[in-house]
């Protein structure tokens, strides 16, 4: 028995099949693609077909890069994300997180706004120069420790950046470089508001902060070396202040009367764990065993 064929109207009351994945609308494969892992999204995405390499380019997807999370498994040459890169673009011996950035900023187009980089720059200059070309439109950085003669360059920089609004530095600049990067950030960032870092806050450092970022909202200075007097001159000339967080410093009391009343404006203020020197060289019996690298300026 001969089946009928299907009418006009049945034709059209059907429901049309799903599009392929490869047909699908860029924006709607963009909004897809920004739940995958920079692995996937730098070397597994771009090499199905045109329209996902298309989609996979899509800036938006590059405007918040963190490398730092488990940066030792992931950039190294023998990471799963090397192999992947190896395999598929035939990337072997020059395989490196300098490259990667590159290939990332290229890929954002200029609308970068989020970086965070791990210890693993090998020629931080020169990075933090292709950087400074590469996100105009910064808004947040984050950097790891920076070599003395880098640390200048840093300060150098931050005129390119005048959207910059949070930083955040692995190791505090010595205070031969730190006060000409609080007056860059002071003269070029109109909306700077946040700073996190760890060292040793000398007189200088203080008074900087004081003069250059008065308006500042946020700062984190946990386990830093501060002695009473630079943290009763932050406090007194950093007035907008919202939150600083000095946990576990060196050179003060947690317990200290005056910098509490000073703290008490700011909504959260935490100076949790710090202590006066010879606390702690009572605990340790007069040794050095207490103060590690973050609490060091040799400058």
């Amino acid at each position: 028995m001969e089946t009928a064929a299907p009418s006009t109207q049945e034709l059209a009351a059907a429901p049309a099949p799903a599009p392929a994945w490869a047909d699908m609308d860029t924006d709607c494969l963009a909004h897809v693609f920004r739940r995958l892992d920079l692995e996937d999204l730098s070397a597994s995405a771009p090499l199905v077909c045109r329209g996902w390499r298309r989609a996979a380019s899509d800036p938006s997807l590059w405007r918040a890069l963190d490398l730092r999370r488990d940066h030792l498994a992931r950039f190294m040459p023998w990471s799963p994300l090397a192999a992947a890169f190896a395999s598929r673009y035939g990337v072997t011996r020059r395989f490196s997180l300098p490259g990667l950035l590159r290939l990332c900023l290229a890929r954002a187009q200029g609308s970068a706004v989020d970086l965070a980089l791990p210890p693993l720059l090998s020629s931080p200059a020169d990075d933090l120069l292709h950087i400074s070309l590469q996100c105009p439109r910064l808004r947040r950085l984050a950097l790891p420790q920076l070599p003395a003669a880098d640390e200048a360059r840093l300060a150098e920089l931050i005129p390119r950046w005048p959207l910059l609004e949070h930083l955040e530095l692995d190791a505090k600049p010595s205070s031969s470089s730190f006060p000409a990067l609080a007056e860059q950030l002071g003269r070029h960032c109109p909306n700077f508001a946040s700073l996190k870092t760890t060292g040793a806050v000398k007189p200088e450092d203080a008074a900087a902060l004081a003069r250059w970022l008065p308006r500042l909202r946020s700062l984190c200075l946990d386990r830093s070396y501060m002695p009473r007097q630079e943290l009763l001159a932050i406090l007194a000339g950093c007035r907008e202040l919202r939150e600083l967080s000095a946990r576990g410093c060196v050179g003060f009391d947690d317990a200290d009367e005056e910098i509490a009343r000073r703290g008490a404006r700011i909504e959260r203020f935490d100076v949790a764990g710090s202590r006066m020197v010879d606390e702690l060289q009572d605990e340790f019996a007069g040794g050095d065993e207490f103060c590690d690298s973050s609490y060091v300026d040799v400058m």
